[in-house]
């Protein structure tokens, strides 16, 4: 697999930058082999579309996947058309040990669910619902959702994060 890694320079060992398309060089490497090249991201400075450049260059150069810090809207949209893998959430540290990091399995390709539990509570209030009464929605589980309510009228969505069991009381 062949991966980028958005640095501040052009080895294995530079400090990691969390942006994408603002990065000044992506270092990439061949999990395999552990061959790295270093290239310049050009487009860094450019007042509109870096991100977009950016997710052309990793397509021209065989990307299989990118490791940044976040990716904004339009460079998430072009890696996806281009078939490259998004794993977001890179820290401080150097290229090679978010690369150990990543061969370690401690980053989630973006859109995959996360091992978690969360829970949420949203109400609709009485102005909101056209029939008698209040709707409280309690959502639970796992993973990323929106909980919907069922209730006297069945308004309140509940943004909790987790699919599980929805009840209205």
């Amino acid at each position: 697999m062949k991966i980028c890694i958005t640095a501040i320079e052009n080895d294995i060992n530079a400090a990691t930058d969390a942006a994408f398309g603002r990065a000044p060089w992506f270092v990439l490497v061949d999990t395999e082999s552990g061959a790295t090249e270093g290239i310049e991201n050009v487009s860094s400075q450019a007042a509109q579309g870096a991100g977009i450049a950016a997710a052309q260059t990793m397509s021209e150069h065989g990307v299989d996947a990118v490791l940044t810090g976040r990716l904004g809207p339009k460079a998430r949209a072009a890696l996806e058309a281009s078939g490259v893998g998004m794993y977001e959430g890179l820290g401080r540290s150097t290229v090679a040990e978010a690369l150990e990091q990543f061969r370690s399995g401690q980053y989630v390709a973006s859109g995959q669910p996360q091992e978690q539990t969360t829970t949420g509570t949203a109400s609709a209030s009485p102005g909101q619902c056209k029939g008698p009464g209040a709707v409280r929605v309690q959502g639970g589980g796992q993973g990323k959702g929106q909980g919907q309510g069922k209730g006297n009228c069945g308004c309140g969505n509940g943004t909790g994060k987790g699919q599980g069991r929805r009840r209205g009381q």
